[in-house]
């Protein structure tokens, strides 16, 4: 957990500076938390998703290809994002190609031109003084020819869920629009 104390320390010097403009600091803020998810659980930013909740929505921040993707009505039940939500209750599914899911936002393409299934999902509500915000998912994608990595263990979502709740704040400190 040192290396999320190195990250916090950056992420709060970042939201004190007045050098870059809100919508820069969301940016800088989003790539970093992203990369270091990906990094903690052996993926890459692509599978990395942060969804904020917006009136009766759940918008994508991250990943930025998907920001301009229809939001998820909260009240959905196929979206796992919106259960997550919902309930407050997180999610681990090793299996999850075979589960009836939302696969609109796979077939997105990413920066690379390429869209991947998702194989495997976990995710967990961010909350922040009690208040739910938003849900961080972290998925293992595959193309074709590629296999999708190792499970997701329980350890792994524990360490999701403490990793939501100590980057939640900076999440909620550099939204560029109001909640």
């Amino acid at each position: 957990m040192n290396d999320v104390n190195t990250l916090i320390e950056e992420l709060r010097t970042l939201i004190s500076t007045s050098e870059f403009s809100a919508e820069e600091r969301f940016q800088v803020a989003m790539n970093r938390m992203a990369g270091f998810l990906a990094d903690a659980f052996g993926g890459e930013k692509a599978e990395v998703a942060v969804l904020w909740h917006r009136g009766d929505s759940l918008s994508f921040l991250w990943p930025d290809f998907l920001a301009e993707a229809k939001e998820l009505p909260v009240r959905s039940r196929l979206p796992i994002a919106a259960n997550i939500f919902r309930s407050g209750s997180s999610f681990l599914d090793n299996r999850f190609m075979q589960r009836d899911h939302m696969v609109e936002y796979e077939f997105v393409k990413e920066p690379d031109g390429e869209s991947r299934r998702i194989w495997k999902m976990m995710g967990a509500a961010i909350t922040v003084d009690g208040e739910r915000l938003g849900v961080v998912q972290i998925s293992r994608k595959r193309s074709a020819f590629g296999e999708p990595g190792p499970d997701f263990t329980p350890a792994d979502l524990e360490l999701l869920e403490k990793l939501a709740a100590r980057l939640g704040p900076f999440m909620k400190a550099v939204i560029p629009f109001p909640l």
